[in-house]
């Protein structure tokens, strides 16, 4: 393992090349479900996983390509899984700080109330990040002094959201008594996007872990999938969040991502360091291992091929395209004409038609006011839709389906002809393994490592998964990849407010 911490090894935080930015990013959390209505959409997203070194027993980088086609609707969620026979070694056996992987997407964005058309790239470095839920930081600017307390920095240069466990995750992961549900790792990275620093986590759980849904649906929790891992976009998915406008207003396909997970550290010119930390190694049975993802297409309640969060008439189906410039849309006011009073070119360019705060295509109720000021809902949206529930007819009950996609990627160790089985004590001394206690303090004598910089950044991003074990003399883990649009959704719960790349999620 490297050594003391140097600037060169603190977290970074990448500045987007433009202006508007290009939060991109993914969202993931947790799944929304239930609904009556029987539209059905095209969601086909594709999966790819492979490892730098196919050895049975070594640590090697895990990559992965989760992509969605254009014209899809964008993910709600996704949820990964990691073969349970791969070697994962526990969070609070890696220094807090050290960087794990990275994770590259290519995003399509919505800016300042303009279409759907802006393709941005966005990098997260990721880093290992505590897992100690008594030691907390808030997302929000607590301390006022213009910066969200999660993006200061400690007095190890480190953001607190690496250093410390964001108090929201307690609230999004929570088990069917109510209890914040511990992960057995968590990476963090932060992007800044037009000014404003965005969070990007990974948490991996236990093989056999039920991810909470909130009642709307299930997800599999069967022990031999492997270890669950969930992408959290900002604080997406927090039922205390506060929706506020942003200069983001969309993001839609296409979608292109690369999740790169280290398997073991790497130096400052991103090559492996002998001996070094591991973090993923591979299982050491010569065979064949499948990746498993369940992913989830936001709704579109109108059926008219667009997502409820990118259709500003939600309810009726559009006159044009979201994602071209004018179409369907003659006045430029973000309000295609099925829904729009007034879409003269001439007298019609009203961009925040309910005068609440929220710019049209920003906002999940754009022709009743539901902002910030006092009396007003600020986007509430209870059922998780991306209607806002003061214009929503059925506001308890999700409008339009979530489609539903099992995309899975194999991975061959070895010659792949012999049988499945978890490296031994001796090739992963740390990993887990099933069924021992998830301990959440960092090692002793180091508590905070440090990134390696000019390495990538990742922990285990992305909508494959990555490594996570959990059998006898192995352990293993995941983590899915949000992709990088806005919110990654992040589930269902892709909305503007809060998140910055989610539009019109209320809380």
């Amino acid at each position: 393992m490297a050594g003391g911490m140097s600037n060169a090894m603190k977290m970074k935080i990448r500045l987007l090349l433009t202006s508007a930015a290009a939060l991109a990013v993914f969202a993931l959390t947790l799944v929304a479900g239930g609904t009556d209505s029987v539209y059905a959409t095209s969601f086909n997203p594709t999966l790819t996983a492979s490892v730098a070194d196919p050895t049975p027993g070594v640590p090697s980088d895990v990559v992965s390509h989760f992509d969605l086609p254009d014209g899809d609707v964008n993910f709600a969620a996704v949820v990964s899984f990691i073969p349970p026979e791969w070697g994962v070694v526990p969070g609070a056996d890696i220094p807090i700080g050290m960087q794990t992987g990275i994770l590259k997407a290519q995003s399509v964005l919505g800016l300042i109330n303009g279409p759907c058309n802006q393709q941005l790239p966005v990098t997260f470095d990721m880093l290992n990040a505590s897992i100690n839920m008594n030691e907390t930081v808030s997302f929000n600017d607590e301390d006022n002094n213009n910066t969200a307390d999660f993006a200061d920095e400690d007095g190890n240069g480190l953001a607190k959201a690496v250093s410390l466990y964001p108090d929201f995750l307690k609230r999004v992961f929570e088990d069917e008594n109510g209890d914040a549900m511990q992960p057995l790792r968590r990476s963090a990275g932060i992007t800044l996007v037009a000014g404003t620093p965005v969070l990007l986590e990974f948490l991996i759980f236990p093989p056999g872990t039920q991810i909470p849904t909130r009642g709307q649906g299930t997800l599999p929790s069967d022990e031999a999938l492997g270890y669950p891992s969930v992408t959290v976009l900002q604080n997406i998915g927090d039922t205390d969040a506060t929706p506020e406008p942003s200069i983001i207003n969309d993001f839609c396909t296409p979608l292109a991502t690369i999740n790169t997970s280290y398997g073991q550290e790497k130096d400052e010119d991103g090559n492996v360091v002998p001996n070094g930390q591991q973090f993923f190694v591979n299982p050491s049975g010569e065979a064949k291992y499948t990746y498993t993802t369940f992913a989830f297409g936001q709704r579109d309640a109108d059926g008219d091929t667009y997502e409820n969060s990118l259709d500003t008439c939600p309810v009726t189906a559009n006159v044009g395209n979201p994602r071209i410039s004018n179409d369907g849309d003659a006045d430029g006011d973000g309000l295609d004409e099925a829904c729009d009073p007034n879409s003269s070119a001439t007298t019609g360019t009203n961009s925040d038609q309910d005068a609440d705060g929220y710019q049209n295509r920003n906002d999940n109720c754009p022709l009743k006011a539901n902002g910030q000021a006092e009396g007003e809902e600020n986007q509430k949206d209870t059922d998780l839709d991306q209607i806002g529930d003061i214009c929503d007819t059925n506001p308890t009950t999700p409008d339009g389906d979530l489609s539903q996609a099992e995309p899975t990627a194999d991975v061959t160790i070895g010659s792949g002809s012999g049988s499945p089985a978890a490296p031994t004590s001796a090739q992963c001394p740390k990993c887990y393994v099933k069924g021992q206690p998830v301990v959440t303090n960092p090692p002793s004598g180091g508590g905070t490592g440090t990134p390696a910089s000019g390495t990538p950044g990742g922990g285990t991003p992305g909508p494959t998964a990555t490594p996570g074990g959990g059998n006898e003399g192995g352990g293993g883990s995941g983590t899915t990849i949000a992709i990088i649009a806005g919110v990654i959704a992040a589930i269902v719960v892709i909305g503007g407010g809060a998140a910055l790349v989610m539009r019109r999620r209320g809380s």
